[in-house]
């Protein structure tokens, strides 16, 4: 089946059911139908539904109704029953109690979607161009394909002997590594004595695919992870960060993750001034700022629904 998408008047290609969006909205409406309008816009043509997860607690207010009418019946809507914010939860019970498991970011995505390939978004990404085509191409034989490493905050990446192109071959061991942290602290590195196991100390503890550009194939990546699987679900705060644990599990499992540089298709954070979405979460002043430049964005670029947020 194939339909075209319209964004503001224009028709944007061939709808190819082959890809479902996963974004779980916490605060940033603007930001929001920021991301999701580029990414209709420049990749419309691969997706079909868009799961709308809203948490259960905002902040500074924030709704989303607007957004979530403006898109119709694209839409696939779930409020999850439990707020987790960024708690750390015993695995565990993540197998057997679903109301737990599909608070989780992403995960009534990942379980209900019935498309073969998921595409997971943070809620503060403009697209500048087509970033699906290429990751399709890329994903092929792998279980996900996206942007891999926090390089930045890596004792690995500071000693020049690690890269998002050569993770897959740099694997100390637990002594060579606690020797290398010491050598170049990061930025983190007081927690990696509680995250890194020594018995599996690869992947280094800073690296994950990060989950704000990431393309999944649900076929293999349901099979291996929870409930179905052993990987912790992508979207628990284990380890470092969202998803570490779950890049930890799948790739000791023997799988495998293509990195993608997706910098020429999708900027993260693109309104924040300090580089990164968190600090606006609790910092009113940078939260208003950056929303005010997604609202100029949508001022310029999507005037037809610029005038419905006029309106609200």
């Amino acid at each position: 089946m194939k339909r075209s998408v319209t964004i503001d008047g224009s028709r944007f290609g061939n709808l190819m059911e082959s890809v479902d969006v996963a974004i779980q909205v916490y605060g940033k409406p603007h930001h929001t139908a920021v991301t999701l309008l580029s990414l209709l816009r420049h990749s419309g043509e691969h997706i079909a539904k868009i799961w709308f997860i809203e948490e259960r607690k905002q902040p500074f207010g924030a709704e989303f109704t607007v957004i979530r009418n403006y898109l119709g019946d694209r839409v696939r809507y779930y409020r999850p029953p439990i707020w987790l914010g960024s708690a750390q939860l015993p695995w565990r019970g993540l197998h057997c109690f679903r109301p737990l498991r599909w608070s989780l970011r992403y995960q009534y995505a990942w379980e209900k979607s019935r498309q073969r390939y998921l595409y997971i978004t943070h809620n503060d990404v403009l697209y500048t161009g087509n970033i699906l085509a290429p990751m399709l191409d890329r994903l092929q034989g792998h279980l996900a394909a996206g942007p891999v490493g926090q390089c930045w905050n890596c004792s690995a990446s500071a000693a020049g002997i690690c890269s998002p192109s050569s993770f897959m071959s740099y694997r100390p061991t637990y002594s060579e590594w606690l020797r290398l942290s010491s050598q170049y602290p990061g930025a983190r590195a007081d927690r990696y004595p509680q995250v890194v196991d020594p018995d599996q100390p690869w992947p280094l503890p800073e690296c994950r695919v990060n989950e704000w550009t990431l393309l999944v194939d649900l076929l293999k990546a349901r099979a291996a992870t929870m409930p179905l699987g052993d990987a912790v679900p992508i979207g628990a705060s284990f380890g470092m960060d969202t998803g570490t644990q779950w890049f930890h599990d799948v790739m000791n499992a023997g799988h495998h993750i293509a990195h993608v540089d997706t910098f020429a298709y999708a900027r993260h954070a693109w309104a924040s001034s300090t580089g990164g979405g968190f600090p606006a979460l609790s910092d009113r002043k940078e939260y208003d700022r950056g929303e005010a430049l997604a609202f100029e964005h949508l001022r310029t670029y999507y005037p037809d629904f610029f005038r419905l947020v006029q309106k609200q």
